[in-house]
């Protein structure tokens, strides 16, 4: 592909973006320039916060709600011909992603937490206007979600995959709440009047920055709903991915297809339920015991039936020999 036609194919892509949501299309590059921003910051600030570099999850952060816009301009488009509910929608998401990050960004510059920290008022403050924010943003995702299960699509392998993988995102966004709960001990120190300076945490069992997996940092001694929360967040790409790939094998039929996103669909899903229990349970991403185990080969069994189901039923019946 020449220079000529990529800068006009990125440009065609802009303009259709800007046509969806203009807010939420400057938000994307918002969210580019803040990740180049914070990785600098990670190569030229040694500062740590509670055991890792003090820009690191600002420049996760923004990667992350910048994949997240794009796929959602993306999902949008499957919505054009509701134009009113395109735009208000996408300027919400995009309002709500600039001031999530504005509030994780001056934290880190300030070298304190974002999430959990109350303990000044300040701090407080912008943990609560940040909770606010992720609220009226997942309001907006359920929104979408039934918008998009009411609409009608014409690719039923595409439409399981955009209507799943949204879910999917709903629900990993919402566990993000079990977080920022305030655990036992918390809950006590604040009945007595004692000074309390985070409320929730990430970790279950133990306090946030233990031991960790190398850069997302997920506890390797204690539950962690991180995990949980990233993967059912990304199932909104993960999902249409599996559809494009499918596409490729020519010799799978359009009902083969439908069974195997489905099957896929469910199984995300459940597996980002059991990770969330488990962390729940105070058991980390790298160990299981036997109710994990059974609790992944329920949803493996759940995904086959799924497959079962969707291929028995498109199955023809065959025509009887007199």
């Amino acid at each position: 592909m020449s220079a000529t036609t990529s800068a006009l194919s990125a440009r065609s892509l802009w303009n259709r973006a800007w046509s969806l949501s203009p807010a939420l299309a400057l938000a994307t590059v918002v969210m580019a320039l803040g990740a180049v921003f914070t990785t600098l910051g990670l190569v030229l600030d040694p500062r740590l916060l509670v055991g890792e570099p003090v820009w690191l999850k600002p420049t996760k952060f923004y990667l992350s709600l910048a994949a997240y816009n794009v796929t959602v301009l993306y999902f949008l488009s499957f919505l054009s011909e509701r134009k009113r509910l395109v735009r208000i929608s996408g300027g919400i998401l995009a309002a709500a992603g600039v001031l999530e990050m504005v509030g994780i960004s001056l934290q880190a510059a300030r070298g304190v937490r974002s999430h959990f920290n109350i303990a000044t008022p300040f701090d407080a403050f912008i943990f609560s206007a940040m909770g606010v924010t992720i609220t009226v943003l997942w309001v907006t995702m359920i929104v979408l979600a039934i918008a998009l299960l009411r609409a009608r699509l014409a690719d039923r392998p595409l439409a399981s995959a955009l209507r799943i993988g949204f879910i999917a995102a709903v629900i990993g966004c919402g566990l993000g709440f079990f977080m920022t709960n305030p655990k036992a001990a918390q809950l006590e120190a604040m009945r007595s009047g004692q000074g309390v300076a985070e409320s929730g945490s990430h970790t279950f069992g133990a306090a946030d920055g233990g031991p960790g997996l190398p850069l997302v940092g997920w506890s390797t001694e204690a539950g962690d709903m991180r995990p949980a929360h990233f993967l059912g967040l990304h199932g909104m790409q993960v999902l249409p991915v599996l559809v494009v790939l499918l596409a490729r094998r020519r010799n799978l039929s359009e009902t083969q297809r439908l069974a195997a996103v489905r099957a896929a669909g469910v199984a995300y899903i459940g597996v980002t339920l059991v990770l969330a229990i488990h962390a729940l349970r105070g058991l980390p991403l790298i160990r299981w015991d036997a109710v994990g185990f059974a609790s992944l080969a329920l949803v493996v069994t759940a995904a086959l039936a799924t497959a079962a189901a969707t291929l028995l039923r498109r199955q023809p019946v065959a025509a009887t020999v007199a």
